[in-house]
């Protein structure tokens, strides 16, 4: 069994599943906001430090990443070391896409690859960079439905949408309603499996246009806690993370899929 830093399981729990997704759209759903592109990076620029986790993502759409560590830089090719070497030879690279948690922030680019020496993947440094920082308390994946309730000209209305990810401060969530707005107030209660289940009222952070999903938009939400509210939130937290984090080393399970529409 692969032995996993924190900086391994962090970076497993930010990432979702690729899915079969072209890599260009799994960059832009890591990427969905906040994210600052930086053209023709030097390395120094970068920050990257040795032994950070990073995902080497191919362009087969079955690649659902392989685990390395960074190296170092030589003569400006980036080196990453797989924490583990799978069977059946090398993975077959030339244009990657590459993400790395170079504390705080998290980076996503695509590189070219040069060659494989001394155990280590050898890339061109990238081009261009996305970067943005990772959240003080990281968001994780998670499969279920999320229950809103919202006062309307008309009454109180009932949505049913599917759960993205989940923190103790804030999560987000798919939906096909097109009328979510910013700073709109509303009562929410989802059940985190295994731990218990959350209802506190929440604010829209961010609502973004989807064209990757089935689903027409996603919906960012911070909760707005009492005190008694953010200590069960963070507990669901804590057991959740704790579920996740002991599965990481089954690889077909520590990566979290879009949620498909429901027929």
């Amino acid at each position: 069994m692969m032995s996993l830093t924190a900086d391994d399981s962090e970076l497993a729990l930010l990432m979702p599943q690729r899915a079969e997704m072209p890599l260009m759209e799994y960059l832009s759903l890591v990427f969905l906001a906040g994210a600052e592109d930086l053209l023709h990076p030097v390395p120094e620029q970068l920050d990257i430090r040795p032994g950070q986790s990073a995902l080497i993502y191919g362009p087969d759409s079955e690649d659902d990443g392989q685990l390395c560590h960074f190296q170092g830089w030589d003569m400006e090719a980036l080196v990453l070391r797989p924490a583990a070497f799978a069977l059946g030879g090398l993975p077959e690279y030339h244009k990657a896409l590459i993400f790395v948690l170079a504390r705080p922030w998290l980076l996503g680019f695509f590189a070219d690859w040069k060659y494989f020496r001394e155990g280590a993947h050898h890339f061109q440094c990238p081009q261009r960079v996305l970067r943005r920082r990772t959240r003080k308390e990281a968001r994780m994946r998670i499969e279920g439905h999320i229950i809103i309730r919202r006062k309307r000209a008309s009454g109180l209305t009932t949505v049913l949408a599917n759960l993205y990810d989940f923190s103790a401060s804030g999560a987000s969530f798919y939906t096909d309603q097109a009328d979510f707005t910013k700073k709109e107030m509303f009562l929410v209660e989802f059940e985190i499996p295994n731990c218990g289940t959350c209802e506190t009222i929440a604010t829209t952070a961010r609502v973004e246009t989807l064209s990757h999903s089935v689903y027409g938009y996603l919906v960012g939400i911070h909760f707005e806690l009492t005190e008694s509210q953010r200590k069960k939130a963070q507990h669901l937290y804590l057991c959740q993370k704790a579920e996740q984090i002991q599965q990481l080393s089954d690889a077909s399970r520590h990566r979290w899929a879009p949620p498909k529409k429901s027929t």
